[in-house]
């Protein structure tokens, strides 16, 4: 890829940036990964928990007070459902619904 071409085409939308983009995919790609120590992991299992406690090592520590704190910032947020409405929308739909929809249709 020129870099003339790439100043040209940018990150428009084109065949060219798809076409670039995908040949980025490939060159990304990792086959292994390893631990701190040294360790190459045997198994999915082994790479799961790395990258596990991976994150749980660079994030902080949970905020004790963070419901409390969801829950007063909550308290602002004006409802515009009510709790009825809300139960409705997050039911599961049935075929006896999809049935009434289609005959009022």
């Amino acid at each position: 890829m020129s870099i003339v071409q790439c100043l040209r085409e940018g990150k428009r939308n084109t065949r060219f940036f798809h076409r670039s983009n995908m040949a980025n995919r490939e060159y990304i790609k990792f086959s292994t990964i390893k631990h701190e120590n040294g360790e190459l992991p045997n198994t999915n299992k082994d790479i799961e928990s790395m990258c596990v406690q991976h994150f749980q090592n660079i994030t902080p520590e949970k905020n004790p007070y963070m419901e409390q704190s969801i829950r007063e910032i909550i308290r602002h947020i004006l409802m515009l459902v009510s709790r009825e409405d809300n139960f409705n929308l997050n039911r599961p739909i049935t075929e006896e619904d999809v049935s009434k929809v289609l005959k009022d249709m």
